[in-house]
């Protein structure tokens, strides 16, 4: 069987690891469940629990990081826009 190397134009754990650590009063869960990239919007989309989104909050004062939440408020998942600014040194 052929070897297929899969990348990603960024390493979303980095993403997520600078983009939450300029957010007050969030804790990111251990674990994260579906990450999904659009290249060509630099949109990162990461989910933490399968569940039903109904609502986006900004995290940030710059309305970069916006916390997806379910039915409860409870935060599901993160839409971290301009996620390639978030890899740079």
């Amino acid at each position: 069987m052929a070897e297929i190397k899969v990348s990603m134009g960024l390493d979303p754990f980095k993403v997520v690891h600078k983009a939450i650590e300029d957010v007050e009063k969030f804790k990111a869960p251990n674990r994260i469940v579906a990450i999904d990239y659009d290249e060509e919007a630099d949109i990162l989309y990461v989910k933490f629990r399968h569940t039903k989104i109904v609502d986006n909050e900004p995290l940030d004062k710059r309305g970069l990081v916006l916390a997806s939440l379910d039915q409860q408020g409870q935060v599901a998942g993160l839409i971290i826009m301009e996620a390639s600014k978030f890899t740079s040194p």
